[in-house]
């Protein structure tokens, strides 16, 4: 399949540790709500923030004393402890639900973390195309298009509107495909929420990279597209650490050697000296990309490749004695085999 003709969704589980933990305690839906490993210091820190409680400043990587500074009234979940060690099991259950409803309606799904899938809608698309099925402004309730900006649902309508006329009336129907691939998304993520009673947002686009972006523009509870046709636009609004494998180091390399600070801006800079600055495989791959061309296939994995278990001792709780070492080898050894016994019985398989 071309790379220019697929249709590419990723699925990410909005705030999804406090999910899980709302739909065990549902009093604290609608409600400002942390997720917090350990207590051992400062209310232990924070690893998941639903967005009632960002509203207050709060956010990943804090402790939950510091939270409550900013919003007293938040309510800090701790992950469950076995043997002294996160027990993540009720996270892995609910993530096993929200696959089991995505499997069941694509055969192409490729489990990017816990909480985040990536779909590929191509064939299911050329399917409803070839049925010619209707859609209406109705069918997309919660779709937003990438590069423009709504204030009101009206304005957002407006722009939905026109941009579904426009799809259905173009001569070579380039962004039809995308069109279906939005509605396709608004079922998924509807049966998602009815059957597991988790939120979503998501991205949709011609590949990875691109669904991986504009999935974060609407969020939460909501949905966004990019056309091909639109990339530059939102390129030249886009920090490079924005996008994906061009965090942290990599993207820091980058706008030093190239001295840019969004992704369009790399437009000027041809092939050969994209790759004499950051080597020939980084280079074709960043000319390519800001161009929107990704050709990273979504593999159909929906199960561990590995499982393993480990935890780190900072400062104070160093294991400072052979018997402390002895402890938590025995803990962490537990811990993977009691998750390879899980494994074996609900898929039947052996892992070596």
């Amino acid at each position: 399949m071309n790379s220019d003709h697929r249709v590419i969704a990723l699925i990410d589980m909005d705030c999804f540790y406090v999910q899980v933990e709302q739909r065990l305690q549902p009093e604290f839906l609608g409600k400002p709500c942390g997720v917090a490993q350990y207590y051992t210091w400062k209310g232990g820190g924070l690893i998941a923030v639903n967005y009632e409680a960002r509203d207050f400043g709060v956010k990943r990587g804090m402790r939950g004393e510091q939270a409550k500074e900013l919003c007293p009234d938040v309510h800090v979940f701790h992950v469950q402890e076995v043997n002294g060690k996160a027990n993540l099991t009720r996270y892995r259950d609910a993530s096993a639900d929200v696959f089991r409803v995505l499997n069941g309606n694509f055969k192409l799904v490729e489990k990017a973390s816990i909480d985040e899938a990536y779909v590929d809608l191509t064939d299911d698309v050329q399917k409803l195309k070839d049925e010619n099925f209707p859609l209406a402004i109705n069918d997309f309730p919660t779709t937003h298009l990438a590069g423009f900006t709504t204030k009101t649902e009206d304005e957002r309508i407006e722009i939905l509107s026109k941009w579904l006329k426009d799809c259905q009336s173009d001569d070579e129907q380039r962004n039809l495909d995308l069109v279906f691939g939005a509605y396709l998304v608004e079922q998924v993520r509807k049966k998602i929420k009815d059957e597991t009673g988790f939120f979503c947002s998501a991205g949709i686009a011609r590949n990875k990279i691109l669904a991986k972006l504009c999935c974060g523009f609407n969020k939460p509870k909501k949905q966004t597209v990019i056309n091909q046709t639109d990339v530059d636009h939102v390129f030249d609004q886009t920090p490079i650490q924005k996008i994906q494998g061009l965090g942290a180091k990599a993207g820091d390399r980058v706008m030093e050697l190239l001295q840019v600070e969004y992704v369009g801006q790399l437009r000027k800079y041809t092939l050969d000296v994209l790759q004499a600055s950051i080597g020939e495989k980084d280079g074709y791959w960043l000319y390519n990309l800001v161009r929107g061309i990704e050709t990273a296939p979504v593999n159909s994995r929906n199960l561990y490749k590995s499982i393993s278990a480990s935890k780190n001792f900072p400062g104070k709780t160093s294991l400072d004695t052979l018997d402390k070492i002895r402890t938590w080898c025995h803990n962490l050894a537990e811990d993977v085999f009691n998750r390879l016994e899980k494994d074996r019985a609900e898929v039947n398989r052996n892992l070596l």
